[in-house]
């Protein structure tokens, strides 16, 4: 497989940008890097949160995660979230660390499955170009024993 210094440049200069968000609020956690998909993780606490819905504007994909508890739902993390390209490629596979993941991810289409306590929940995406998707995840109520 032959990389050109092109595509280098491009997936360097998305991880520069992305970084920049973690300088501009220290409240945001540390942007991740799986292959050459960008991500993070969390929502923990009120600056956390804020910082996330911030920035999640200006990336592809957002999920926020929760599960009914009554006539509410509650926030959720430990969902594992497993993303695949059209051709079946995996390109995420992570276990989130709060109740928000933002994603960047090439503009096309993609299956999500995200798994919370033995339930998954499946979504097909159309990530398109310049255009942000937000996507609420919630998870039934848990069965009582």
């Amino acid at each position: 497989m032959k990389i050109r210094i092109s595509q280098i440049i491009i997936v360097l200069a998305g991880i520069f940008s992305a970084l920049s968000f973690s300088e501009v609020n220290p409240s945001l956690p540390l942007v991740k890097l799986q292959g050459q998909t960008q991500f993070i993780s969390g929502g923990v606490g009120k600056d956390e949160s804020e910082a996330i819905l911030q920035a999640g504007k200006t990336w592809a994909l957002m999920l926020e995660l929760s599960q009914k508890t009554g006539s509410k739902a509650q926030y959720i993390s430990d969902v594992h979230v497993l993303i695949k390209d059209k051709v079946g490629n995996t390109v995420l596979d992570t276990t989130t660390e709060g109740p928000y993941l933002l994603v960047n991810l090439a503009p096309g289409n993609y299956s999500l499955n995200a798994t919370y306590e033995l339930t998954t929940l499946h979504r097909d995406l159309s990530i398109q170009e310049k255009r942000g998707k937000i996507i609420t995840l919630t998870w039934p109520a848990a069965k009582n024993n």
